[in-house]
Parts: structure tokens; sequence; C-alpha cells
């Protein structure tokens, strides 16, 4: 009513009608967000971009609740694929030519088919001929488990890579956040995931200025980011989301200034650390999956490090031009914050 110019408003879950509701068949509903708890679509494949990585979707929706996020509410519960779809997927993709696949869901490493937990299918894909790298995003704290962190040890197709959302390092505002998880539990599974597995790079999602939090709740926040030094982070100012538990029921209560000037101080913190976390990788030869010519300079290629770093590579000494997917060993010898650099050996 308010957009006169839509012609249709589909749920994620009506996917499956729009080449009829594009053709005009029948008589269509110009509305339809029911959410139907069946639908995986494991039977139809995306369209691909040409690359070396491939995005492969494993489960739907989110039985979590956090009480600022829309995606239950807007995607539904849970469903996984069952396993021999994705292995399906995977091994089109192999034959397709990408070399790497990131695992995709809103709660991953909740992964359920019936049978099979998330490690196993993990173990499953690494299984795969022709996929040389696996990643996942992004998993939950509260779902990780011993198992995973020792399957992810064993098998080295995994990316020494964690994606590992905190939102907050204050246990007043995870349990308002209603993560499942505390400050002291996540403390405690990087420590173990770390000793399992030398070199891991952790990457996070922070949030400040939720309503309620107070400045000794961001202290704790900037105090669990010195704990963890995170390699990189994508940070964020609270806004309200309308339909969720903290818009109907939290005072957004943060005034914008200080939700910025917290931001601010988070962000200027997260770049101490991964100048520091990039800096102490200079001096060591890490393989590097190259996607393609780099922006800058001439002559020089792109890629990513096992841990998720971006490389850019100078070649070596009559080095050909690598075709995209090859694996090159690289000396890095410099660092940014963002970005190595280094001469393939």
């Amino acid at each position: 009513r308010r957009l006169p110019d839509v012609d249709f408003f589909l749920g994620p879950d009506a996917y499956r009608d729009l080449p009829r509701l594009l053709r005009g068949e029948g008589a269509p509903r110009r509305t339809d967000t029911r959410l139907r708890p069946e639908e995986t679509y494991a039977d139809l494949r995306p369209g691909r971009s040409r690359g070396v990585n491939a995005w492969l979707t494993v489960m739907r929706g989110c039985n979590r609740m956090c009480s600022y996020c829309m995606v239950p509410l807007a995607r539904g519960r849970e469903r996984g694929l069952p396993l021999e779809a994705v292995l399906e997927q995977a091994r089109e993709i192999a034959a397709a030519g990408y070399r790497s696949v990131t695992l995709l869901g809103q709660t991953v490493t909740s992964y359920r088919d019936g049978e099979n937990d998330f490690a196993g299918l993990v173990e499953a894909v690494a299984g795969v001929e022709g996929i040389e790298r696996i990643r996942f995003l992004s998993p939950h704290p509260a779902d990780f488990t011993p198992r995973l962190l020792e399957t992810m040890a064993r098998l080295p197709r995994v990316c020494r890579h964690l994606h590992l959302p905190v939102q907050s390092g204050s246990d007043r505002v995870l349990a308002a956040m209603r993560r499942g998880y505390t400050r002291g539990g996540y403390l405690d599974l990087v420590a173990r995931a770390r000793a399992l597995l030398p070199g891991l790079a952790i990457t996070t999602d922070l949030i400040a200025g939720f309503p309620g939090e107070t400045e000794e709740d961001f202290a704790d926040t900037l105090a669990l980011m010195r704990a963890v030094e995170f390699d990189q982070a994508f940070m964020f100012a609270y806004s309200p989301r309308p339909g969720t538990l903290a818009a109907r029921a939290m005072a957004d209560d943060v005034p914008p200034e200080a939700k910025q000037r917290r931001l601010e101080t988070m962000i200027a913190l997260q770049e101490e650390h991964a100048r520091g976390r990039y800096a102490a990788c200079v001096g060591r030869r890490v393989q590097v999956l190259i996607e393609g010519p780099a922006r800058e300079p001439a002559g020089h290629w792109f890629g990513r490090s096992d841990d998720f770093k971006d490389v850019v590579c100078a070649p070596g000494p009559g080095r050909r031009t690598p075709a995209p997917g090859a694996l090159l060993a690289v000396r890095i010898e410099a660092a940014t914050s963002h970005t190595l650099r280094g001469t393939c050996l």
C-alpha cells in the first residue's frame, strides 16, 4: 500500500514462486511472507560468479532469538540441508574449478540434518577431491563443541580462521542480548581454539551502545578486546530493529554521541591490535590461494592466506603469472593493519 510501484513482496521461503509470478501465471498472491519450515532449497542451484571461492548454504533460519536480531522473525526456525545434498553441491563446486568453499548459515555450527552435526558435515566436505580450503560463517560461540575444534585441528583443509561474534564483553549486556554465553565462556573457547589450532586468526562482531550499556559495561568490552586481540572486527553502533525484543521492550537510552564515541574507541583499539597481529606475520612463509591480479602495484597478484588475510604478492625470479586458484608459497616482507605483502618463492 505504501509502495504502489512494487509488484510483489515475497519472503525468503517464496523464492520458488518467482518464475510463475513473473510469467503472470494463475492468480498469484502479491504478498507472501509465509515461513515454510520444510523449505531448504536443497534441489536448487544458485548462480555463481567466477572466482576461486564458492558459497554453499547448508542451513537456513535461526533458533537463537537474540534480542536485537531480526533473522529468526524474517527467516524462521533452523533447518539444515541433508548431508548428501551438501556433498552433491560440494562435488559440483569442485568440478567447476573452485578451490575453496565457504559453508554458510546464520548460526552454522548448530547445523543438524537429523543424523549429522556440523563437525560431521565439515569432515565430509573435507573429503571432496578438488576442494583445498574450507571456511564457515558464522558460528555461534554457544554451539562450538570440543568435537568441532578437534575436527578442525585434524583436517588441514579447514582454514585456520574463525569468525566468532562476541558483540559485547559485559556479562550483563550479553544476558540482555540473550546471547547464551558469558564473557568467561567466550574467553575459554578462544583459549581452547588457539591451543588446538596454532596460528589461528579470530575475527568478530561488536556492538557499541546496546540499550542499558554503561561506561563500565563498555570498559568490559575493551578489556575483552585486549585479552583476545582480534585479527579483524566488524563494529557497529546499536540501532533498533522494529519487531525485535530490544526494540519493543528496551529503551534505546545510550545517547547517539556516546554510541559514536564508544564505536570510535573500539575501532582505534582494533586497528592497534590488527597492526600487531599482521606485523607478527612478517618473515613468515605462508601459503596463498591466488585470486587474480592485484589492484596495485602492476604485475603483482592478490590472494588470501590460510588464516584469511589479504596478501599482495610480488612474483619471484622467473615466476610465471599464476592462474586463479593456484596455491603459492609466499614470504611475507611487510604488513599494514589490513594487508600483507610478500614475494612468491
